[in-house]
């Protein structure tokens, strides 16, 4: 059975964008533990008053290699909930949570609280990495394919 994962990269090549910071995600159908990018999403432009176009708190991508998956931080940055709205949401559904609704994972550098827990709410599983698209959907897939086959984990 064959699933998609939403990875947030400005490159396709490192993850180094945080969920607040993607303006779109590449969507990767993962067969098994082969993976093969399908297409790119957009997010949605929409509207907002009063919003700067330059609310985004872009950093510099930390490409260390460091592949552990990392606990989400408090409030997220950029179009996220960091637009000092604070972290309410009303209970809305976020765009770019809709838009990636049919995914099984997200894998982004960072991901806010409030956002994690509407992905979670879809049962969408998050990862929050700073590495590779290669790698860190290798690990993914790897990790997938053993839940879903009920697979021993070797410990290495």
């Amino acid at each position: 059975m064959s699933y998609l994962i939403a990875v947030a990269s400005s490159d396709d090549v490192n993850i180094d964008l945080t969920f607040g910071a993607a303006e779109g995600f590449s969507i990767y159908e993962v067969q098994g533990t082969t993976f093969e990018k399908k297409e790119y999403r957009a997010v949605p432009v929409i509207a907002d008053e009063g919003a700067t176009e330059n609310n985004e708190n872009s950093g510099s991508p930390e490409g260390n290699g460091d592949c552990s998956i990392k606990s989400g931080d408090a409030c997220g940055s950029g179009k996220g909930c960091g637009d000092g709205k604070g972290c309410g949401h009303g209970g809305e559904p976020l765009p770019k949570v809709e838009l990636i609704s049919d995914c099984r994972s997200l894998v982004c550098k960072k991901i806010g609280f409030q956002a994690q827990k509407q992905l979670e709410k879809k049962q969408i599983s998050s990862f929050d990495v700073a590495c590779g698209v290669t790698d860190a959907l290798t690990k993914i897939t790897a990790y997938f394919d053993k839940i879903d086959n009920h697979k021993p984990f070797s410990h290495k």
